[in-house]
């Protein structure tokens, strides 16, 4: 033989390359996964997303542990119809009135309740749903007026205590002169009307002192025999008091100055401690 057959006969033929179990598992040292099942099932679209033999056997574990569960299949492109019915399974009653909307006469009316209840059941909401949203819908709602409650006290306060300051002793008298004009010629829902900073229109400052001034121009319309003994009786503002304190000091003709009229000058004497009562309480 030849030297070179005789290599030939001393080199043992190569064994074939076995693949391991975690090639296997894997897609194979030279096969991918799709390469060991029928072609007819590669296609399929359940199939492409494994890509190995452990993917499979997860999803076939998965798969096992539905059977017999209940399923609610869901199309890819689903119609109204399918909705209506995949929600009809989830707990959507069977009609509006299934809610049972509670009417509570305060945040909750009879028109509200039917309305949300058309609007829940349009949406496809579940009971649970429902009252999740219209709990806090209340709660809302409540939280806020009890908010406006707090302003309109505040403001109400701060309006008294601002006319109070601006028209002394006057004020009882001045406040219900005002009530008086408004309740003659205002309708009584625009003393409800809520401000921006949420008090009541019926609360403003400046809203009481327009009716004050009408009331004070109707005074004035009245006769001069009237307005005297008004003038006398009624209580003025420190700034009204000030301003006719001024001129009588100031006017040397006025009876207060004339000690030769006895009886007038003691008439402006009266008048003048009258506005210094105003003036000083």
């Amino acid at each position: 033989m030849s030297e070179e057959a005789v290599e030939q006969v001393a080199q043992p033929e190569a064994a074939p390359m076995m693949e391991t179990p975690s090639e296997v598992a894997s897609g194979g040292s030279g096969n991918e996964f799709l390469n060991m099942i029928p072609e007819e099932l590669r296609e399929h679209p359940s199939i492409s997303p494994i890509k190995d033999v452990e993917n499979l056997a997860r999803s076939y574990v998965n798969a096992q542990r539905l059977i017999g569960a209940d399923k609610i299949a869901v199309p890819v492109n689903p119609t109204d119809e399918d909705l209506d019915r995949i929600y009809d399974r989830l707990g959507r009653p069977e009609d509006p009135k299934g809610y049972g909307i509670e009417v509570d006469g305060n945040v909750i009316t009879e028109e509200l309740a039917t309305d949300y209840a058309d609007i829940a059941h349009k949406l496809r909401l579940s009971p649970d749903q429902a009252k999740g949203i219209l709990d806090y819908y209340k709660s809302s709602i409540e939280q806020s007026g009890a908010q406006s409650l707090e302003l309109a006290e505040a403001a109400k306060e701060q309006t008294v205590e601002s006319l109070r300051s601006e028209w002394g002793r006057a004020f009882d008298q001045k406040v219900e002169a005002a009530a008086k004009v408004a309740q003659e010629f205002a309708d009584p829902e625009m003393f409800n009307i809520t401000l921006e900073d949420g008090s009541k229109l019926g609360d403003n400052a400046e809203f009481i002192k327009a009716f004050a001034k009408i009331a004070d121009f109707r005074q004035s319309v009245t006769s001069e025999d009237t307005v005297a003994e008004m003038s006398q009786s009624s209580v003025m503002t420190p700034a009204t008091a000030q301003a006719e304190i001024d001129a009588i000091m100031n006017d040397k003709s006025h009876a207060y100055w004339d000690r030769k009229n006895p009886i007038a000058r003691h008439k402006a004497v009266e008048r003048m401690q009258h506005l210094m009562e105003q003036l000083h309480g």
